[in-house]
Order: structure tokens, then C-alpha cells, then sequence
């Protein structure tokens, strides 16, 4: 009796024992599954698709300074030059903590019909000869006059930015889930002592839980706090007992208030407030799992603050003149159309500035291109330090640049330029015999659309350089 009762006992031992090595088994494959899921399916798929939206993006930003070329009449050769220089100064734009160019190299193909140019340089490629895996961007060309379509600009943008960042995680997550097999082998052929281990298999999970490089959390529903947290997670969110034993901050609570992800595969970006009192940015995914009996959620977090300063990197390189740093031509006509808004609905008062530099081709000529950039960049100095917090200037083409003053008439509107116009002309240079001056068109709005306020302040433009030049034209 007590020998069948002993067989019967280890038979049901050994059948439980398959049981839980099954379902543990289940478990970790199940776990490595999802996170391998969402990094094929979700994250990397995002972080590229970001990452190719912002090439085109800064592509299209470039183009601006090309088809403004087409607007001047130079001879082909000259012609030809000018573009080969503005293809090098994209190439030239980099990531200043990597030192890696945005762009590896420009493919440009000009309509003969349409362009006049030497035949050797319709078709001009610059850069490297080959670029197999940078994000490959076709840009349209229309001439700014005619709108007619000229050409083709083909821009290469660098992968580098996004192939460190994804190695980076790539590497992170096969760790992990290298890991997370080896435990799941071993549980596996420990089956025979599953229940004498069930207690060790479970300190197992919590180690590979806390040796996980990312900041990962476990949330039991319906209670606040956390019931478990890795060091990342504890560095990360600054995670400290409370009174009731659970692990709590202001970073978590603020996390969770804001809503974390429901579903399976579901991420969110948000802004953390990590314990050095900096902001982070991680996408956060959220997996519903049964930990110990009780129902909980598995939350992991992927820093992504380095792709972010990539973001704004491109963002600001997209809205801004490489040469000068100023804003770009898209950018100005964009702010001039809200303020445009802004004072058709308020009723207030909105004026710009269109400056040309005197002579500037001459400049050019004479001192070589280096100094005629030196002027340009010194001149956009000038205009930001001349105008107000509010005020935006930028280049607005060549060596123009217009000037928007929103909450400001006519009258002083001219006061500036002419403030601009004598901040200017008192610039001091190295190069002998270098004088630089400017002359300004002032308009104030008056109804008008955006291409009818700039065109005025043009021909007002046009006027101070029939006048002599060096001079601010106004309202008459």
C-alpha cells in the first residue's frame, strides 16, 4: 500500500514536473518571441521610417538653395560653378558630435533644354562614388520663375546616424534573448527537479529581469507603485520604497498617469524626468503577463534621447542656411504667412525687410569666395543682433535676406533698416580695401498675400539701388 501509494505520488510528480517544464518552456519562448516581435515589427521599423521621413525632409531643405540658382542669369561656366559650390556646401553640413556628413553624396540632372549649361555639367554627381546604404531621396527642381520642372536632384543621406543607434539596441535585445533561451534550456532538462526548484527557476527570472540593460518593470494591475523593478529601471526613474514597501517615484507616477501602451506591440514616446533631473526621451511598451499568480503588465523602456538630438539636428538643419545659420528662404515664407494670419486677425500691425548686399558679385570677384561667405555669415550676425526676440531674419536667397517685425508700422520698420543699414556699413574687416554696404526695401501689410508684401518690399528694394545704393526705400 504505501509502495503504490509512493508510485502513484512519483508518477504524479513526474507528470507535474513535464507539466511546469512545458509551460515554463512556453513562457520564455513566448517572452522571447514578443520581444523579438516588437523589435522586427515596431521599433526598428519606426526608427527607420523616422529616420528616412528626415532625410527627405532635409533633401527638400536643401533644394531651396539650388533653385534659387536658377533664378540669377549668369554665363553657363559661371553658372556651372556656382552649382558645383552649392552641392559641396551640402556635403559639407555634418553632425557635430560624430563628425559624420547628412549627406554622402548629390546626383544632379539639369534639363538642356531649359538650363543653359556646358553639356559636361547638365549631369553632376559630388560626393562618394558609391553609397549602396545611405536613404536615397529624388528631389523635384522647378525653375522659381516659370515653375517649370528643370531637373532632378538625387540625395544620399548617411545611415550612419540610425545603424549605431539600432546596433545599439539590436545588440542590447539579443542578449537578452540569448539569455532568456539558456534559461529556458536549463529549466528544461531540470525538469525531474521542478518542484524542488520551482523556488531557485523563479530567483533565475528576477536575475535575468535585473540584468537586463534597459530599464524594465513590472506593474501589478489595479495597485500603485511597482512590484519589482531591475537596476536600469531603478537609476532610470529614480524608483524608492514607499510606505507601503512598493517602489515608487515622481518619474513613475507621472509615467503612469500619462498612459502607458495596453496592447501587445503597442509603444508610446514620452519625456522622462530621469534622477539627474534631466529629461530623456524612451519608448515605452507595455505587455500583459501572470507573474507568481497575479496579474501584472511588463514594461520596458528604450532610451531613444540620441536619436532624438539626431531629430533636431536635422529639424534645425532642415529650417536654417548651412552658410550662415540663419533661418532658410522655406522657413521665412512659412513665419511670414502666420504672422500674415496673426495680424488679419487681431488687426496688428506687421512689416518686413528685404536687404541685398551692394555689390556682393564684386566682393566675390575680388576677395574669392571665403571672404564673400565671411561677409554673408557676419551680415546674418548683424541682423540678429540689430532686431528683437520676436523679430525673425534669415537669408532669403543669395546674398538677400528678409526681416519679418511683427507688432510693427511702417515707420518703424524703416527705423530699423536703417539701424541694420548703419550696423552694417560700420562692419570692420581684415581684407584691405573690403567696404561692405546694403540696401533695404521696408513694407508694411496691407491685405496683402505673402508674395504681394514680399514683391513690394522688393521693387522698394529695387529702388534704393537705382538711388545710389546704401539706402532704406520706404512707403512713399
Amino acid at each position: 500500500m504505501n509502495d503504490r501509494a509512493l508510485a502513484t505520488r512519483r508518477r504524479f510528480s513526474l507528470t507535474l514536473e513535464r507539466n511546469l517544464a512545458v509551460i515554463f518552456a512556453l513562457l520564455g519562448i513566448l517572452l522571447t518571441t514578443l520581444i523579438a516581435v516588437h523589435w522586427v515589427l515596431v521599433i526598428e521599423p519606426t526608427l527607420r521610417a523616422d529616420a528616412e521621413s528626415r532625410s527627405r525632409a532635409f533633401a527638400q531643405a536643401q533644394t531651396s538653395g539650388i533653385e534659387t540658382l536658377l533664378r540669377n542669369e549668369h554665363r553657363p561656366d559661371q553658372f556651372a560653378n556656382e552649382i558645383r559650390t552649392e552641392l559641396d556646401a551640402v556635403l559639407l553640413l555634418k553632425d557635430e558630435s560624430t563628425d559624420t556628413p547628412f549627406v554622402r553624396r548629390i546626383t544632379l540632372v539639369l534639363d538642356e533644354d531649359l538650363v543653359a549649361l556646358p553639356s559636361d555639367s547638365r549631369d553632376l554627381a559630388r560626393g562618394v562614388d558609391r553609397c549602396p546604404d545611405c536613404f536615397v531621396t529624388e528631389v523635384p527642381l522647378y525653375d522659381p520663375d516659370g515653375h517649370l520642372l528643370v531637373g532632378i536632384a538625387t540625395f544620399y543621406s548617411s545611415p550612419q546616424f540610425l545603424n549605431d543607434l539600432v546596433g545599439s539596441v539590436r545588440g542590447k535585445l539579443l542578449w537578452v534573448g540569448g539569455a532568456m533561451l539558456l534559461v529556458i534550456g536549463l529549466a528544461w532538462f531540470g525538469a525531474s527537479r521542478v518542484l524542488r526548484r520551482l523556488g531557485e527557476s523563479e530567483s533565475n527570472l528576477r536575475t535575468l529581469f535585473e540584468a537586463a540593460p534597459f530599464p524594465m518593470i513590472l506593474a501589478e494591475r489595479g495597485l500603485t507603485g511597482v512590484a519589482q523593478a531591475n537596476q536600469a529601471a531603478k537609476v532610470y526613474l529614480a524608483l524608492e520604497p514607499d510606505s507601503t514597501g512598493r517602489l515608487n517615484s515622481t518619474a513613475w507616477e507621472a509615467l503612469a498617469a500619462d498612459g502607458l501602451p495596453a496592447g501587445i506591440g503597442e509603444q508610446r514616446e514620452t519625456q522622462i524626468l530621469t534622477r539627474d533631473r534631466s529629461r530623456r526621451w524612451a519608448v515605452v511598451s507595455a505587455m500583459p503577463i501572470r507573474f507568481s499568480g497575479v496579474s501584472s503588465r511588463l514594461i520596458s523602456l528604450v532610451d531613444i534621447s540620441e536619436l532624438k538630438a539626431i531629430q533636431d539636428n536635422l529639424r534645425l538643419a532642415s529650417l536654417t542656411d548651412g552658410l550662415t545659420g540663419a533661418y532658410n528662404r522655406r522657413y521665412l515664407l512659412q513665419k511670414l504667412a502666420e504672422e500674415i494670419e496673426r495680424a488679419k486677425r487681431y488687426g496688428e500691425d506687421l512689416s518686413v525687410i528685404l536687404l541685398d548686399l551692394d555689390f556682393f558679385k564684386a566682393i566675390n570677384d575680388t576677395f574669392g569666395h571665403r571672404v564673400g561667405d565671411e561677409v554673408l555669415v557676419k551680415v546674418a550676425t548683424t541682423l540678429r543682433a540689430c532686431t528683437r526676440d520676436v523679430d525673425i531674419s534669415g537669408r532669403y536667397g543669395g546674398e538677400e535676406f528678409l526681416v519679418i517685425l511683427p507688432h510693427t508700422s511702417a515707420a518703424l520698420a524703416t527705423e530699423v533698416a536703417e539701424r541694420i543699414r548703419r550696423a552694417v556699413k560700420a562692419l570692420t574687416w581684415t581684407q584691405r580695401g573690403l567696404r561692405v554696404t546694403a540696401s533695404s526695401g521696408v513694407c508694411e501689410y496691407a491685405g496683402m498675400d505673402v508674395d504681394s508684401l514680399v514683391e513690394i518690399a522688393d521693387q522698394r528694394l529695387y529702388r534704393a539701388k537705382e538711388g545710389g545704393r546704401d539706402r532704406v526705400v520706404g512707403a512713399s
